[in-house]
């Protein structure tokens, strides 16, 4: 939907309009737009939620000053909307709730007032026009028929409405995965995008419609594993007490959207609800999230991190670290040299970048890419893909209808598979080619068929 702006600086009302600030379960109208709201349009100190005076409060922060949850903000937001329907003579004007004590970001906060399906009298700020996120596509670049290309803009006329008309997307990055799995033949793409214009959601997942799309540069499943621990990391809230900063400590966060965070050497954070991010930064450290869309970072030399529930991520970015994604379209990366990179649920994706490194996608159309040298990918799962771009690296496709890649010089492992036994899908050959640019091409996919190496059209 097409949305009236809210205007910059507001310093007067006229009769009919009304202030929307973000406030605090506490009522403490203290500071940014909700001090303006108690000084000029009649906001009431102790008041947290709704109508006072000429200004109405929507919290973003709880009784202990934390971020309130997305269900909060999803119940909040439609308290206005509720409000606003049922007085159409008035006029709203939403400033940008939450961006500023409170710490949500921007791109999420214009996500979640668009979900909010506000009517057309309710105006919101500029900033939450366009909105960030993430699109996948078929590896020519095309999407339901539709070529784009990197780093131009395109518009659709007519309706906007979600899985109907108009260009789609995902603000959560590993919701793209449902749409377009990591491994699918000759390999998908995915591009960091911004919509705007005409708007419309779908609340199943993150998925956003838009009438105006601008295509951004492509990501590996690195950038989208990164994204997806900074998209989870700053929805949560991260409290004192969660907190462990000295060497050997240890932190746990267990409720729903909790952060725990361990930042010296041999220490230990633990995030086991959903929405959760855990993040181990020293050296010997280990995060774990376990909860769905959980997020586990580990940064130091030697550390693991972990992320077992769906739509996770998983990050260790030292040396010899590991990372492991075991929930469906969960992706895991290791960066460092000699790290590990696990994927086993269903459409997820493994990508170690460091010398001597592995990456394993074990579940069905689940992507591993090795791209340091001396690396190893395999793909185990059906229909999976592993790559190996680095020096003397190789790549094993293991699963049935699985395929490979390598660069020059590399060794790529197929396996041909027979038809199901009421047990598993029997082995008829297994073969190794090396990556010569001749019989075998550089970075091309192939799968074994007759015995023989078949280039994936």
């Amino acid at each position: 939907m097409k949305k009236k702006f809210t205007p910059e600086n507001i310093q007067e009302l006229k009769e009919n309009q009304i202030f929307v600030f973000g406030s605090n379960m506490n009522g403490n109208h203290a500071g940014g737009a909700a001090r303006l709201a108690v000084e000029k349009f009649g906001a009431i100190m102790g008041q947290a939620e709704g109508l006072q005076g000429q200004s109405y409060a929507i919290p973003t922060l709880n009784e202990d000053m934390e971020k309130v949850t997305e269900e909060d903000l999803i119940t909040y937001l439609g308290n206005l909307r509720n409000f606003a329907n049922e007085h159409p003579e008035k006029e709203f004007l939403l400033t940008a709730i939450g961006t500023g004590i409170a710490g949500f970001d921007t791109n999420y906060m214009a996500y979640m007032a668009l979900r909010a399906n506000l009517p057309d009298n309710v105006t919101i700020p500029e900033e939450f026009s366009k909105i960030k996120g993430f699109k996948g596509f078929n590896s020519d670049m095309t999407c339901r028929g539709f070529k784009y290309e990197e780093g131009k803009d395109y518009e659709e006329q007519g309706d906007i409405s979600a899985c109907s008309n108009g260009f789609h997307y995902c603000l959560h990055p590993l919701d793209v995965f449902g749409y377009y799995p990591p491994a699918y033949i000759g390999m998908n793409k995915f591009h960091e995008v911004e919509g705007s214009g005409d708007m419309d959601v779908d609340t199943d997942d993150t998925k956003i419609a838009c009438s105006k799309i601008h295509i951004g540069a492509e990501l590996s499943i690195k950038s989208i594993v990164d994204a997806a621990i900074k998209f989870t990391f700053s929805k949560c809230k991260w409290v004192k007490e969660k907190i462990a900063t000295g060497d050997y400590g240890a932190a746990s966060a267990t409720g729903n959207q909790g952060a725990a965070s361990a930042t010296g050497y041999q220490g230990a954070a633990s995030a086991t609800g959903d929405y959760g991010a855990a993040s181990a930064t020293g050296d010997y450290g280990a995060a774990s999230a376990t909860g769905d869309y959980g997020a586990a970072s580990a940064t130091g030399d030697y550390g693991a991190a972990s992320a077992t529930g769906n739509r996770g991520a998983a990050s260790a970015t030292g040396n010899r670290g590991a990372a492991s994604a075991t929930g469906n379209q969960g992706a895991a990366s290791a960066t460092g040299n000699q790290g590990a990179a696990s994927a086993t649920g269903y459409q997820g994706a493994a990508s170690a970048t460091g010398n001597r490194g592995a990456a394993s996608a074990t579940g069905y159309q689940g992507a591993a890419s090795a791209t340091g040298d001396y690396g190893a990918a395999s793909a185990t799962g059906n229909r999976g893909a592993a790559s190996a771009t680095g020096k003397e690296s190789i790549a094993l496709a293991a699963g049935k209808d699985c395929k490979a890649k390598g660069a020059l010089g590399c060794w790529i492992v197929l396996t041909e598979r027979g038809e199901w036994d009421e047990n598993t899908y029997p082995i008829i050959s297994v073969k190794a080619f090396k990556v010569d640019g001749k019989s075998i091409k550089e970075d091309t996919f192939y799968t074994l068929i007759n015995g023989e190496a078949v280039e994936m059209k």
